[in-house]
């Protein structure tokens, strides 16, 4: 019976990028120079920090779930990060 391996997805947050304030076109290009960095310098948890969407005219975000259809689409593993490390304004991706 093959081996399965247990994997955690615990670990620390290698880099952030902070995206609010941006464009959607503005906040992807970002996103992928900075998994392209990331990927290439072999982080495996990185953290994208989109806003709450204070400052939108709805008070909902723009960006957050413009950012995690793209992560979608890359097939990461994403969620919320911690209340005290950004909450919902804040997305801790696995580069693994």
């Amino acid at each position: 019976m093959p081996k399965k391996h247990n994997f955690t997805f615990s670990e620390k947050v290698c880099a952030e990028i902070d995206l609010h304030m941006l464009t959607r076109v503005q906040a992807e290009v970002e996103l992928y120079d900075f998994l392209d960095k990331a990927y290439s310098l072999g982080f495996h948890k990185i953290k994208v920090i989109t806003g709450k969407g204070l400052n939108s005219e709805n008070g909902k975000s723009v960006l957050k779930p413009f950012i995690q259809e793209i992560l979608k689409k890359e097939k990461l593993k994403f969620k919320n990060s911690k209340l005290n490390e950004g909450g919902s304004g804040a997305i801790d991706v696995w580069l693994v």
